[in-house]
C-alpha cells in the first residue's frame, strides 16, 4: 500500500541498487572508487581525497509491472460473463461474489502506468583544508516515486457489450504518490595520505498520498478463498495520505588505499522508521454499481438530501510506521595506473590528496557486496485508534483500529561488478557493470507497493571531460524474476467489518508479479 522512494541505499528492498549516473553505468559498483560529490551520502570518508566541486544529475525510470490473479490451484483468473443481465455463465477460476447474478469478472492481468519517473541528485563538496573536507547533497531513492494501477478495467462481455470492472489489483493498490529526499550533510577526514574516515547526518523528508479498496462488509460463508465482492455496495474506496518532516539517519565509512593499485572501503547506514502520526484519510461507499461500473447516483435517493451521503472525511486521525532497513557495504577496488599523468589543476594541489580516475588510470575494477536488513520489515504499520472507532457513512462498517499489512520481508544480499576503461586520459572513459541481488519476500506475501524478488542488472555508460566539467552518461536495465505464489496468497483485503476482524474472508494477493526497470541517466559534475 505504500510506494516510496524510500531509502537511497544499497541492496535494500525500498530500492535497487541506489541512485547516480556514474554509479548506474558501473552497476554501482562505485563503493571504493566514489570520485564524485554523491560521496557524502554513499562514501562520506572519500571526501577527504576529493576536490571541491559541484554535482548535478538526473536518471529518468521506466518501471513495467504486471500482476496476474490467480485462485487456489494456480487457476488463472480469466474473464467471463454472468448469468442474468449481461447473459452467459461465470468464466473459469473467476473470483466471483457467488451471490451475484450480475457479476463480470475483471481480466487476468492489469499492468502499471508506464510513465518516465525522473529521479535527480544534487550534491556539493568543499575541501577546507589538505586533510578535511565537507559535503551536502539532496539525494533521492534509487526507486519510481508514483505507482499507478487501474481502478477499473475495460470488458466486452460474450453478448459483446462494452463495460467495466473493478480491477483484481484495487485491494492491493491503485496509486501512490511518494515525494522523500533525504537532505545530507557530511564530512570527511584524511588520517594519513592513504586512509581517511567519514560520516554524515540524514534528514529524511516524506510526503505520501495512497488509495485502495477495503471491503465494508465480509460476512463468514460469504466469500469462498477466491471470491470478490463488490456486490451490495461492499467496496469502500479508501485515500491515505500524510507526511513525516523528520527522518533521522546517519552514515558512516572508511576508505584505506591498501596499495598504490588496491583500494578498500567500508560503508554503514542507518535510518529511523517512517512514521506519519496524523494521517487524513477519505473513505467513500457505495463505490460500485450492480455491474461493477462506477456509480454516479450514490447519494441520489438519500432521505435527508445529503450529497456526501457516502463520504466519510477524517483529517489526522491515522498512523502509519514503515521501517528503513539497516545497510552495509564493501568494497575492493583494483586501479591500475598510468605511467605518466597530466593532472587537471584542480587536481594536483601541492600538500593536497586528490584522486582523478580520469587521468591517472587506464582502467579499474570495483567489486562490491552489500547487505540490507530487509527483516525489520514485518508489516506496514497503519490504525486508526481512535476511541469509539469512526464509522463509515452510508454503510455498517468501521476505520479499523488495526489495518497492518504484512509484507514479512527477509534479509537481501546483493553482489557488484563494474569498472571503467579511460579511452583518452583526462577526455573520455566508458565503463559497465552489473549487479545481483537475492529475493527479499516469501512469493505468498507479494505486494504490488514494492517488488523485493530477485534482480539482474547489467549497464553501460561514459564520462566526457569538457575543461572542469565532467559530463555522465549511464543506461541500466534490471531484469526482475517473477514471484509467483500460484494463487496461494497470504494477504487478505481491510475490511470495515468488525465482526470479521477487519479482515477479508479470502486472500487478494494470490497470483504473480513480473517488473522491469529501464533507465537514462545525464549528470555534470564541476570542480575547482
Amino acid at each position: 500500500m505504500l510506494t516510496t522512494a524510500g531509502s537511497a541505499a544499497a541492496s535494500s528492498g525500498i530500492d535497487s541498487p541506489e541512485s547516480g549516473v556514474t554509479q548506474v553505468g558501473r552497476g554501482s559498483a562505485w563503493l571504493a572508487r566514489a570520485d564524485d560529490p554523491l560521496a557524502v551520502y554513499f562514501n562520506p570518508a572519500a571526501l577527504a581525497f576529493q576536490a571541491s566541486g559541484v554535482h548535478v544529475g538526473a536518471q529518468l525510470m521506466f518501471m513495467n509491472r504486471c500482476f496476474t490473479r490467480k485462485g487456489p490451484g494456480n487457476v488463472v483468473v480469466s474473464p467471463g460473463d454472468a448469468a442474468g443481465a449481461l447473459g452467459s455463465l461465470p468464466g473459469p477460476g473467476a473470483p466471483l461474489d457467488p451471490d451475484s447474478a450480475k457479476q463480470v469478472p475483471p481480466p487476468a492481468e492489469v499492468c502499471s502506468d508506464k510513465g518516465a519517473f525522473p529521479n535527480p541528485q544534487i550534491a556539493a563538496t568543499f575541501r577546507l583544508t589538505n586533510r578535511l573536507a565537507v559535503g551536502v547533497a539532496l539525494v533521492a531513492p534509487h526507486a519510481s516515486g508514483n505507482n499507478n494501477w487501474p481502478e477499473t478495467v475495460p470488458y466486452t462481455t460474450r453478448l459483446g457489450i462494452p463495460t467495466t470492472q473493478p480491477a483484481p489489483n484495487r485491494y492491493m493498490l491503485v496509486s501512490s504518490e511518494a515525494l522523500i529526499v533525504f537532505p545530507t550533510v557530511g564530512v570527511g577526514y584524511a588520517i594519513a595520505d592513504n586512509l581517511s574516515i567519514g560520516a554524515s547526518f540524514l534528514w529524511g523528508v516524506a510526503i505520501v498520498d495512497f488509495v485502495n479498496f477495503s471491503e465494508g462488509i465480509s460476512p463468514p460463508g460469504a466469500a469462498t478463498p477466491s471470491s470478490d465482492q463488490f456486490s451490495r455496495n461492499s467496496d469502500l474506496r479508501a485515500h491515505l495520505s500524510g507526511k513525516d518532516l523528520f527522518i533521522p539517519g546517519f552514515a558512516v565509512s572508511a576508505f584505506w588505499a591498501v596499495t598504490p593499485r588496491l583500494d578498500v572501503s567500508i560503508w554503514a547506514k542507518w535510518t529511523d522508521a517512517l512514521r506519519i502520526n496524523a494521517a487524513d484519510v477519505n473513505v467513500t461507499a457505495r463505490y460500485w454499481d450492480d455491474v461493477g461500473g462506477v456509480r454516479t447516483d450514490a447519494c441520489a435517493m438519500d432521505p435527508n438530501g445529503d450529497k456526501a451521503c457516502n463520504i466519510t472525511d477524517a483529517k489526522g486521525v491515522g498512523s502509519v510506521k514503515f521501517s528503513l532497513p539497516m545497510e552495509l557495504k564493501l568494497g575492493a577496488r583494483y586501479h591500475h595506473p598510468r605511467a605518466a599523468a597530466t593532472r587537471p589543476k584542480w587536481a594536483d594541489k601541492p600538500g593536497r590528496r586528490v584522486r582523478d580516475p580520469l587521468s591517472e588510470d587506464l582502467f579499474d575494477l570495483e567489486f562490491d557486496f552489500t547487505w540490507a536488513q530487509n527483516s525489520v520489515v514485518g508489516d506496514l504499520e497503519i490504525g486508526f485508534p481512535k476511541k469509539p472507532q469512526i464509522p463509515v457513512k452510508g454503510t455498517p462498517s468501521f476505520l479499523p483500529s488495526n489495518a497492518n499489512v504484512p509484507h514479512n520481508w527477509v534479509d537481501v544480499a546483493g553482489l557488484r561488478l563494474g569498472g571503467d576503461f579511460v579511452v583518452l586520459p583526462s577526455r573520455l572513459a566508458l565503463r559497465a557493470g552489473g549487479f545481483f541481488e537475492t529475493q527479499g519476500q516469501d512469493d505468498r506475501y507479494l505486494g504490488l507497493d514494492f517488488d523485493v524478488a530477485q534482480k539482474i542488472g547489467v549497464s553501460g555508460g561514459a564520462t566526457v571531460r569538457i575543461g572542469p566539467v565532467d559530463v555522465a552518461l549511464a543506461y541500466q536495465h534490471t531484469f526482475f524474476a517473477t514471484l509467483d505464489n500460484k494463487g496461494r496468497g497470504a494477504v487478505k483485503a481491510l475490511s470495515g467489518d468488525q465482526t470479521a476482524g477487519f479482515r477479508s474472508q479470502q486472500a487478494i494477493n494470490g497470483g504473480s508479479l513480473r517488473a522491469s526497470l529501464n533507465e537514462a541517466g545525464l549528470a555534470g559534475t564541476f570542480r575547482w
